[in-house]
């Protein structure tokens, strides 16, 4: 079991470094493999070098890590709330990020923009959204009553309802036609224009948040058996899963602030390792994480190449081929019980 445990890592490892490498080759300009080698080794022109290291490769570690971070956060949250629908988006962070963006793009606050870039003023906005989203939700989960993981799901839902509306009279008040095509673009997902440093800050995040649950997965596995079971082991559910759900919050806000709402990563990825796996053994983070990495590259290339001349929003992808898939794993799966 060990044998084949690492040999299944080692396996999605080789798939991960495959693909990047592919999407490195693979777009609008096809680029030969000698050629990428020669440009990562500053040995070549400068157009393939820009293409290369400016445009591809930020662009395609940033989707690798963003799947690896929202197959996190849906593993965490699936095993913290003991809802195998859940996903990061679950507690009203995607609809929250969606209103402060539309904020930023739409509406002429004082204090919206600073005079800084656009990109950077809608990231902020977005990461704002997401938070502040996160905290209602906790405030009427836990108001006037013990917070339970049913009253901290509808207080999601009633969020994500509240954030959704508000943002729809925005936009339906607004007379910025290219405002608004932004924010439609935006609310699909996109990994286009991403820089170095978007890499670098979602890299040490997510570096951070794995490793930290990677130290809290005997609790996870616990708590994924239900809170009476849980309290009787002597873990103290509601501080954990506060503790949890701050961290998933955070990182679900760095990676909605840079690329939008991408959807059903966070939710099938899990559960299709699971289905793969027959288990829910903890054992199983590692290639949860791999997968999502996998999963995303592997998209965000098809959002390149599937339309000439033209990029797919990457939450359209994500949806067509999750949805099946989690159809597919719904009915094999005794869901029922």
């Amino acid at each position: 079991m060990n044998k084949s445990y690492s040999i299944s890592i080692l396996l999605l490892f080789m798939l991960l470094f495959l693909f990047i490498f592919l999407s490195l080759k693979i777009g609008q300009l096809n680029i030969s493999f000698s050629e990428i080698f020669e440009a990562l080794q500053k040995k070549d022109n400068s157009l393939i070098r820009d293409v290369i290291v400016n445009l591809r490769l930020p662009r395609i570690l940033f989707a690798a890590l963003t799947g690896c971070g929202l197959a996190l956060c849906g593993y965490v949250m699936q095993a913290s709330i003991q809802n195998v629908l859940a996903d990061p988006y679950i507690l009203g962070v995607s609809s929250g990020a969606a209103l402060g963006a539309t904020f930023a793009i739409l509406v002429d606050f004082p204090f919206s923009h600073h005079n800084l870039p656009q990109e950077i003023t809608i990231s902020a906005w977005a990461f704002i959204g997401a938070i502040s989203a996160i905290t209602i939700a906790n405030i009427i989960a836990g108001y006037k009553r013990k917070q339970t993981n049913t009253r901290l799901i509808l207080a999601g839902v009633i969020v994500n309802v509240l954030c959704t509306a508000i943002s729809n009279m925005l936009i339906y008040l607004a007379n910025d036609v290219e405002g608004i095509r932004s924010i439609t673009f935006w609310t699909m997902g996109s990994l286009a224009n991403i820089s170095w440093l978007q890499v670098v800050i979602l890299a040490v995040f997510l570096l951070f948040s794995i490793l930290y649950f990677f130290t809290q997965y005997r609790t996870l596995n616990i708590l994924s058996l239900g809170e009476e079971t849980a309290s009787t082991l002597g873990i103290n559910i509601y501080r954990k899963r506060k503790v949890y759900i701050l961290i998933v919050t955070i990182l679900t806000g760095i990676m909605v602030a840079q690329c939008g709402i991408i959807g059903f990563v966070g939710l099938i990825v899990p559960h299709a390792v699971r289905a793969i796996c027959k288990t829910a053994n903890s054992n199983i983070l590692p290639l949860v994480l791999l997968s999502g990495s996998i999963f995303l590259v592997l998209v965000d290339l098809l959002s390149r190449i599937l339309i000439e001349h033209q990029e797919v929003p990457i939450g359209i992808i994500t949806s067509i081929i999750g949805a099946p898939i989690f159809l597919l794993i719904f009915l094999k799966q005794n869901y029922g019980s």
